[in-house]
């Protein structure tokens, strides 16, 4: 493996997602056949069973199933790949490992929103991780365009810290009986983000969605402020999202760690090349 194979993220690239939280990569960005791949492994996964498999508030509808690169062999060598775990180590300047992984499907007709929300705060107070020195990197199994969902973000909004907000103490409608855990993996934000300031951050730097065809790559910072509409289209709308954390920035000890499906604790880093 290449020098340039390891670190596949010129400066530019570097610099507009320090700049502005994120980075969207075309579809010719992976390596040939690595869509295809993915896009065969995507059914056996979502089909699994078990707690890993979030469904919509209807109690029907697939939403989610977290951990597919630990139950997953095409799922972990992608995200062991050079072109998605060596570009998150150039972005967060370190060895890196998957924190979290899962395969998020918005349903055609079904799919609901994801409401504002940044994603740090919960790997810090739910998992013990000290710092926002993570990246999302998510892969576009379908296309993703204006009307089936895409994510909206508030460009440079990674650059202002955790925002302002409270925690709610219920349980999300639909979800009453399930584990605790589960309130942060719904449409309801556990975390409610005060909307004055998400109003202010939107007028100073406007709305940014990311569409775009299968195979292309989004990269996000966890502190950067993102929602993402109900799939109102006949599209689905499905995305693998992997999300790296630095080798450095390990997980601390927590009184209720979440199952390993959504926090994994093995820090071995990914190795890429010689």
């Amino acid at each position: 493996m290449t020098a340039i194979d390891v670190a596949p993220l010129s400066a530019e690239m570097l610099a507009d997602y320090h700049r502005n939280g994120f980075l969207l990569l075309p579809a010719d960005y992976l390596p040939v056949g690595v869509l295809d791949r993915l896009r065969a492994a995507a059914p056996g996964v979502l089909a699994q069973d078990g707690p890993q498999r979030v469904l919509e508030r209807d109690g029907v509808t697939v939403r989610s199933v977290y951990g597919p690169h630990r139950s997953d062999p095409v799922v972990a060598e992608v995200s062991r790949s050079a072109s998605l775990a060596g570009a998150a180590g150039q972005l967060l300047g370190d060895e890196v490992y998957v924190h979290q992984s899962k395969i998020n499907l918005k349903a055609a007709f079904a799919g609901d929103q994801w409401e504002w929300h940044q994603d740090y705060i919960n790997w810090r107070d739910r998992d013990g991780i000290p710092s926002p020195d993570l990246v999302n990197v998510t892969v576009f199994l379908d296309e993703v365009n204006d009307f089936n969902g895409p994510l909206t973000f508030i460009p440079g909004s990674h650059r202002h810290g955790l925002l302002d907000g409270s925690y709610t103490d219920d349980m999300p409608a639909g979800y009453e009986d399930a584990p605790g855990w589960m309130a942060t993996l719904t449409a309801t934000e556990k975390f409610q983000l005060d909307r004055a300031v998400i109003r202010r951050l939107a007028r100073e730097s406007g709305l940014f969605s990311a569409t775009g065809p299968a195979g292309s790559v989004l990269m996000f910072h966890p502190n950067l402020l993102h929602a993402s509409s109900p799939n109102m289209s006949p599209f689905d709308r499905a995305v693998l999202l992997l999300v790296y954390n630095g080798v450095r920035n390990a997980p601390r000890p927590v009184d209720a760690p979440r199952p390993s499906f959504l926090a994994d604790r093995d820090v071995t880093p990914i190795p890429l090349g010689s």
